[in-house]
């Protein structure tokens, strides 16, 4: 198969990074001529920032942290505290019952999952006396979280953006 036909396929998602990338200007590889950008003196992490900055609804959004942590991997002491607490509580509200066996560590499971999400680091084996199987779709449910609250300030960055 022709190594072009590997690496793009006409109708596939980019992945969410060349997204958040292509709304701060700094375009993908997907099309001739739009590699690069047009603000080469400007940092890329303050262009990301600046574009993910119209993607937030309000003071206590986490969203925007989230997806910038997951763009550059990278993320300040205090908007980690921010999104681990956002985090955190909605596991520990949560209803679902394998989530809900694993209250008492719900604060590891939103620290993994965010490690997870943003960094790509492994998950560890469920603590003793939790079952393995309500330890893995905790952290899941987790990281499931934090990517959907990341694509929401995307899209509505991006809509911010073009309006």
């Amino acid at each position: 198969m022709n190594a072009v036909l590997q690496t793009f396929e006409p109708r596939s998602r980019p992945p969410f990074r060349e997204r958040v990338m292509a709304l701060a200007g700094r375009g993908g590889y997907r099309e001739p001529g739009m590699g690069g950008g047009d603000r080469p003196t400007v940092p890329p992490d303050h262009m990301v920032a600046a574009a993910l900055a119209f993607g937030r609804n309000g003071p206590a959004d986490v969203g925007p942290d989230i997806a910038m942590a997951m763009t550059t991997g990278r993320i300040a002491e205090a908007q980690s505290i921010r999104v681990l607490r956002w985090l955190g509580g909605l596991l520990a509200a949560e209803r679902t019952a394998s989530v809900r066996r694993c209250r008492l560590y719900a604060g590891y499971v939103a620290l993994y999952a965010f490690n997870s999400v943003t960094k790509g680091w492994q998950v560890p084996p469920a603590p003793e006396g939790v079952d393995a199987r309500d330890w893995g779709e905790a952290v899941l449910f987790g990281c499931l979280l934090l990517e959907q609250s990341a694509e929401d300030a995307l899209a509505l960055a991006a809509r911010r953006w073009r309006a």
